[in-house]
């Protein structure tokens, strides 16, 4: 199973489904249909567990000047991480009302900035998640087993069953050749 984020597409090769969950076209059949709630890109589900994946590529060919700008003043200010922690919680409580939580959940995100920043940017997600693998003095169960930044390189290196490529531009549906 393909999934495709703009030009970065990952081969889940052993999904037993997924989907893109940040789906804005209100006619296909994944629609969220709640534009107040934060998604995570893709939701895919596995044999023993469901991942949550979120990608951000400030590195992609046709990024604007503006928009990597406002990407960097994220990253630098603290406010990417919280917006990464709120897509993983929002994703989670929206799949918990549909009843659709019935498996362990791993929350890892695909961010194509250098492989120095990426332990830290992991550490402030987090620090703003609910609490990983531990559960609380009275929780039956956990919200989320980890969460993880990787960058294409990364991934690849830790997940060699998930490859991520990119797509070149004008193989892009729509894109210029």
């Amino acid at each position: 199973m393909r999934l495709r984020e703009d030009d970065l597409e990952i081969d889940f090769t052993d999904a037993i489904g997924g989907f893109v969950f940040d789906q804005m076209d209100r006619n296909l059949p994944n629609y969220h249909g709640i534009g107040e709630m934060c998604r995570v890109d893709f939701i895919v589900e596995l044999a023993p567990a469901f991942v949550f994946v979120e990608i951000k590529d400030p590195a992609n060919p046709r990024a604007q000047k503006q928009g990597l700008k406002k990407f960097e003043n994220a990253l630098n200010g603290g406010s990417l991480s919280s917006k990464f922690a709120n897509k993983f919680v929002d994703s989670f409580l929206y799949r918990w009302a549909e009843n659709c939580m019935d498996k362990p959940v791993h929350y890892l995100s695909l961010v194509t900035i250098d492989a120095a920043l990426l332990p830290n940017f992991s550490d402030e997600i987090g620090k703003k998640m609910p609490p990983m693998g531990n559960r609380g003095p009275r929780w039956q169960r956990a919200i989320v087993e980890n969460c993880q930044v990787f960058n294409i390189d990364t991934w690849n290196e830790n997940f060699p069953k998930w490859p991520v490529t990119r797509i070149a531009p004008a193989a892009i549906e729509g894109a210029p050749a």
